[in-house]
């Protein structure tokens, strides 16, 4: 896909436009992101000043109010005062009451004066009502003062209205007040017209709404966030929603009627502070892009004019030529450039002059072929011109036809076909030198692509000398062949003879396998016999005294039985019976050991068994040569380790490990310890470490530790097979691995990995584990 090209000029101008563009748009969403919220802050701070002064407001103004009615009550009490003409001047144009009763304690209105849009018909009819079950005039017979009643629609204005009663003597004076006239004198003394203000009763229900009055005794704003939280406590601020719209609003509480005074403005972008910002910001990203517009091309085309410079001057040494000096400028980048591509240019030169002269330099002939032109000759080299005997005037311009160069015209036909079906061709034919004389020429020939153009090189070299001295080399070659059958025989002898001699080492390695578990077996008995040696001894010993006691009991019975003479034999008997009894059951079990452990390593048989059991029965028999040598053991093998497997192939291992670390790990050592300890090793196998504190094995030796032969004692009683018997019981019939660790002077561990369950035996390691 071609991607869309631009020049530097346009790209430039699209950039600075881009970057302009952009920081405005940041600059807005950061103003918009900070102001914004400072704005609505402010705004609901100026709001609960607002309504916190409305509130004020209107508790003076309710407490105008409540004191004209209360003078009205007391100028009533006073003797010659006309009830009639009193309540018609408090009801004056510019008083806030619509209806003034006067009711006796009965509850019949005697007197009454309303507004005079409302008519005297209407003041006749309600002079005798009985309002006994009025709840404001029950308050205030009750309370016995002045008291506020809630919001209702008036039977006499029909609008909706509020009602204050007070005492005047043995009447009540209750006037009516219309909700609509309290809103308009706070709008009015507030100096504030376009406030949208609610007036609500403590039941969440709006008593006058300065922008729609239809919501007034429909609209129930209980459950407002603002009105819930307000505790009847000082004023609140904060956003609310009403009917899809946002709102910045605050909220004061009013004590004197119990009522809620809300003043609300639009909240968000509908914010007149905010909309004045917005408008502010986009006109100075309108002035701005202009500037830009204007000021972008007469930056880019300043920014560009050097740049074009540079190019111009590139383009001057792509198409070889020799340009003037490099320009220089003000700006440190172009300046830095233009020295750059000085730098760049003078390189070229000085690796094309390089290339020239490696090209000219080499020892083996080259030609560079036009494939356009019919393969004509581009360039030659020194090598070519003096191995064809020729100028390179006489070359140059040439092809191998017109100079005569092929003594084989069909061969010269060949070549080029399939130069020109292939990318490297090799061929080697007879040439003729321009001077006449012909020699064997090897041509090889490649394409590359130099200024856009294929160009192929042609590499001759001379090697008629070479195939001369082949030509010697394959009659040497002839007799070689002779000389290498006759070795062949004699080799053939030599390799039978040597066969023979590995078939009778096989056979030496194989007896001394068996003479190496002989000998083990050997020592197993003589440490058997040296065990049972002393627990038989001492029983023997126990019965020989015990029989000479009877016979001095027999001898004293001649002269009669004493008392003292039975406890001696009795006491005789008890001990020697004991110590007999003792030293028995000792032989007994290493007996039982010995057969089992001998059974075991002699039949090589399957069964399951406890790893500690086997252990500790191998540890038995092995003692002796542990005393021997001064060696202490210590076994920890884990409990309930069971297997099934070959526990005489695991006993000879471990026995043979035990010797091999007596034998060889303790020289000039006093400290002489070996540890067995047995871990599982997952589900299916166990890890058995034998580990000594010994000499350790050389760095040397240790990489061939288990191959046969390999002893630090031979001729000293060692034939190296061990190890090597070791490692093929493990790996062959135990079905696991071993491996070893040593560091020399701290000690040696051997490791065994076997399975629980080993693997069934092959005929192989059958006759290799019974050998």
């Amino acid at each position: 896909m071609n991607r869309r090209r631009w020049r530097l000029r346009t790209g430039l101008i699209g950039l600075l436009s881009l970057i302009s563009l952009i920081s405005f748009l940041l600059a807005g969403a950061t103003l918009f992101l900070i102001r914004l919220p400072q704005v609505s802050r402010e705004s609901q701070e100026d709001l609960r000043v607002e309504v916190s002064d409305l509130s004020l407001r209107s508790e003076a103004m309710l407490g105008a109010i409540q004191t004209q009615l209360e003078l009205i009550a007391t100028a009533l009490r006073n003797p010659g005062t006309t009830p009639e003409k009193t309540l018609e001047r408090a009801l004056g144009r510019s008083s806030a009451f619509t209806a003034i009763y006067q009711v006796d304690r009965d509850g019949t209105v005697i007197n009454a004066s309303l507004k005079s849009w409302l008519g005297h018909a209407r003041r006749r009819e309600l002079i005798g009502n009985d309002l006994s079950r009025d709840p404001i005039f029950q308050r205030t017979v009750t309370e016995a003062r002045t008291v506020w009643s809630d919001k209702y629609l008036s039977p006499v204005s029909s609008e909706v209205a509020v009602s204050i009663g007070t005492p005047a003597g043995d009447t009540v004076i209750i006037g009516e007040i219309a909700l609509a006239h309290i809103m308009d004198t706070l709008r009015v003394a507030s100096g504030r017209r376009d406030l949208m203000v609610w007036i609500i009763d403590r039941n969440g229900e709006i008593l006058a709404d300065s922008e729609n009055a239809a919501r007034v005794g429909v609209v129930n704003l209980r459950h407002l966030p603002l009105l819930t939280g307000s505790h009847h406590s000082g004023s609140l601020a904060d956003t609310l929603s009403f009917e899809g719209k946002t709102f910045d609003a605050a909220l004061a509480h009013s004590h004197l009627l119990d009522w809620y005074f809300v003043i609300r403005s639009p909240g968000g972008l509908a914010n007149p502070r905010i909309a004045s910002t917005v408008d502010l910001w986009i006109a100075v990203l309108g002035i701005t892009l202009a500037l830009g517009v204007v000021l972008a091309p007469l930056w880019a085309t300043r920014m560009a004019r050097p740049i074009a410079a540079l190019a111009q001057r590139a383009r001057s040494i792509a198409n070889g030529e020799t340009p003037g000096p490099w320009p220089r400028g003000r700006i440190v980048e172009f300046d830095e450039l233009s020295r750059d591509l000085e730098r760049m240019a003078d390189s070229l030169r000085a690796q094309k002059q390089e290339l020239e002269a490696v090209f000219n330099a080499s020892p083996v002939g080259m030609i560079v072929l036009d494939p356009q032109v019919n393969y004509v000759f581009v360039r030659v080299n020194d090598a070519c011109s003096h191995l064809l005997a020729a100028t390179r005037d006489q070359l140059v311009g040439k092809t191998g036809k017109m100079l005569n160069l092929w003594c084989n015209a069909n061969e010269r036909k060949q070549f080029y076909h399939a130069l020109q079906a292939k990318q490297f061709v090799e061929l080697e034919t007879r040439a003729r030198r321009l001077d006449g004389s012909e020699f064997i020429a090897a041509l090889s020939v490649s394409y590359f692509i130099t200024g856009g153009q294929r160009r192929a090189l042609m590499v001759v070299r001379d090697v008629t000398e070479l195939r001369r001295i082949e030509a010697e080399i394959r009659a040497l070659n002839s007799e070689l062949e002779q000389r290498v059958e006759r070795r062949t025989a004699e080799l053939f002898e030599a390799n039978a003879r040597l066969s023979t001699t590995i078939e009778h080492l096989k056979l030496t390695q194989a007896e001394l396998v068996r003479s190496e578990k002989l000998a083990s077996l050997g020592a197993l008995v003589a440490g058997i016999a040296h065990e049972l040696n002393t627990p038989l001894g001492n029983g023997v010993m126990a019965l020989s005294t015990l029989i000479a006691s009877l016979r001095t009991f027999r001898k004293e019975m001649e002269s009669g039985i004493k008392r003292s003479s039975l406890d001696k034999l009795l006491e005789a008997m008890d001990t020697g019976s004991d110590i007999a009894f003792r030293n028995l059951s000792r032989a007994a079990e290493l007996v039982a050991s010995f057969k089992q452990v001998a059974a075991d390593q002699s039949s090589s048989q399957r069964r399951a068994f406890l790893l500690e059991e086997v252990v500790d029965e191998i540890v038995l028999t092995v003692r002796p040569l542990l005393k021997r040598g001064d060696v202490a053991i210590s076994v920890d093998v884990a409990q309930g380790l069971s297997m099934d497997s070959f526990p005489g192939p695991l006993g000879q291992v471990i026995t043979n490990l035990i010797s091999n670390a007596v034998t060889h790990a303790f020289e000039d050592c006093d400290d002489r310890r070996v540890t067995i300890a047995a871990t599982p090793d997952g589900d299916e196998a166990v890890c058995i470490t034998l580990a000594d504190n010994g000499n350790g094995i050389p760095d040397t030796l240790l990489p061939r530790i288990f191959d046969p032969f390999v002893t630090t004692r031979m001729g000293r009683g060692g034939v190296g097979l061990g190890l090597h018997i070791c490692h093929n019981l493990v790996m062959q019939t135990l079905g696991g691995r071993i491996t070893v660790a040593s560091t020399p002077g701290v000690g040696t561990t051997f490791t065994l990995t076997l399975p629980t369950c080993a693997p069934a035996p092959s005929a192989a390691n059958e006759q290799s584990a019974h050998a």
